[in-house]
């Protein structure tokens, strides 16, 4: 690797080939000269049964580890195999991660104590107690006082940013000599391992929470460690990682810490809390005690919660270590148990006459006629029939108000005289009006002009209104203009 690679924009870890049948792949994430924070080392992807996919739940853990503010190094047992959509339980991924801060060192931008984790990884191996607890402690031992100068590793890490920054030609050698070095590691064969436990999703904590002394050994918290990730490993639960750090629990897992008495904060106590004496050491306590969860397989029949409220009652009253049965509540709950305990409580030959007695005080059944549907035509046509006389009733109660109907009545009203006349024949009906003169003629007079003139505007216009009104008096005759008096609208009988 040259010394501009780690600089430049596309920077790329070094990888190594790892053997075919590898128990742990390592990984390394730290601080990278002239770079940022990064990844250091790792294996080539795909191999194996190791995927991308694992590789990226495991960098998301080893980005965000931390150690508490008092501690040297935090320890962690994280669950690669989370969102797997064809994880079998028994046969996932698991990783034991270790992450410090060099004292004594200072990055690239001057800053002190840079990070550096170390991560190893397991894929379908057999994880039990014993073995894990084993493979904890070697690891442990490899990376001993760490964040001291002179723990093993912050002598590698030492090495690391002289050769990137002297010798970029031997970054890769040191790399490779510092891996080398855990092979001792103990080898966990294949697993056979089947699904165990299962837990309701309700039910479920979001964080459980494990207080141990300020001055406990490591052992005694790996061993708990080990036993409560065996549990997990076998079961259902969508769990991310069990931490003696303090970075934020991953969202959608449940996460699992182990605090000392001094770093236990108030957002810790929000979840299960726990001693640390008071974790069982029996698997089948482990995971009815801490996780709420059964063998699999046992009371798959159970009746769950329906209902929000049901379903926090269920999470509390699980939580609080209460019987199965009592998540049940609500009415119907309750009635379902006093019928329960009321057969119980009755002797068989009392339930049987009980049974014939009722079948004997049941009323007779009585048989009713067919009812005779009418078919779906002669339903259709007798709505649509009705819905016609509904429309035209109501055509001719709204068409007493509507525009035609008062245009006819103002017709009535401004109606001519002789029209009028013709109804009453007690009256001597007017003379006619005079003929109507050519008014193109050159030789038809002015007044004639004049009159069809006003005779053509008034019945141009439309009727009279409703209501009285005054018309203007006509114009006085002359001499020139003799003839009858032409209205500019017809008149107005009352």
């Amino acid at each position: 690797m040259r010394r501009n690679e780690a600089s430049a924009a596309g920077y790329e870890p070094p990888r190594y080939r790892a053997a075919d049948d590898a128990p742990w792949y390592h990984v390394l994430h730290g601080n990278v000269p002239e770079h940022q924070i990064d990844f250091m080392y790792g294996p080539e992807v795909p191999h194996g049964p190791l995927t991308p996919t694992h590789l990226s739940h495991l960098a998301r853990l080893m980005k965000y580890i931390e150690p508490q503010t008092n501690g040297t190094h935090a320890f962690a047992i994280g669950n690669l195999s989370r969102d797997d959509t064809q994880h079998e339980a028994g046969h996932g991924a698991i990783s034991l991660i270790f992450a410090f801060r060099i004292g004594g060192a200072t990055d690239h931008a001057g800053r002190g104590h840079p990070p550096f984790a170390h991560g190893i990884a397991a894929v379908d191996r057999e994880v039990r107690p014993a073995s894990l607890l084993e493979a904890a402690i070697a690891f442990h031992r490899h990376t001993m006082n760490a964040g001291q100068s002179g723990s093993p590793a912050s002598a590698f890490y030492r090495a690391y940013v002289r050769a990137v920054l002297e010798r970029p030609d031997g970054v890769s050698r040191v790399l490779a000599r510092y891996v080398e070095a855990f092979d001792d590691l103990p080898r966990l064969p294949r697993s056979d391992l089947s699904w165990a436990w299962v837990a309701d999703a309700a039910a479920q904590p979001r964080r459980v929470v494990i207080v141990h002394g300020d001055d406990e050994p490591f052992e005694a918290v790996a061993s708990v460690a080990s036993r409560l990730a065996t549990v997990l490993f076998r079961s259902n639960i969508k769990w991310t990682a069990i931490t003696t750090g303090r970075e934020a629990g991953i969202p959608g897992g449940l996460s699992v810490r182990l605090v000392a008495e001094r770093d236990v904060a108030t957002e810790e106590r929000q979840g299960r809390l726990l001693r640390l004496e008071e974790v069982p050491g029996d698997e089948a306590e482990i995971a009815r005690t801490v996780f709420s969860a059964r063998p699999y397989g046992a009371e798959s029949e159970r009746s769950k919660p329906v209902g929000w409220r049901e379903r926090y009652a269920a999470q509390g009253a699980l939580a609080a270590g209460a019987p199965q049965d009592a998540a049940r509540t609500g009415p119907e709950a309750q009635a379902v148990r006093r019928e329960e305990a009321a057969a119980a409580a009755t002797p068989a030959g009392a339930r049987a006459a009980a049974a014939e007695g009722e079948q004997e005080e049941r009323p007779p059944v009585v048989e009713r006629p067919p009812v005779v549907e009418r078919p779906l035509a002669r339903r259709w046509i007798r709505r649509a029939v009705v819905g016609a006389s509904a429309a035209v009733a109501a055509a001719s109660v709204l068409g007493v108000l509507s525009d035609p109907a008062r245009e006819e009545r103002r017709g009535d009203v401004a109606a001519p005289p002789a029209a009028v006349m013709e109804d009453e024949p007690d009256i001597e009906p007017t003379a006619p009006p005079p003929a109507r003169v050519d008014t193109r003629s050159p030789e038809a007079p002015p007044a004639a002009t004049g009159g069809a003139r006003a005779q053509r505007r008034g019945t141009q216009r439309g009727p009279a209104r409703w209501t009285q009104r005054r018309t203007p008096p006509p114009a006085a005759e002359t001499s020139e203009t003799a003839g009858p008096t032409v209205f500019d609208s017809p008149p107005v009988f009352e």
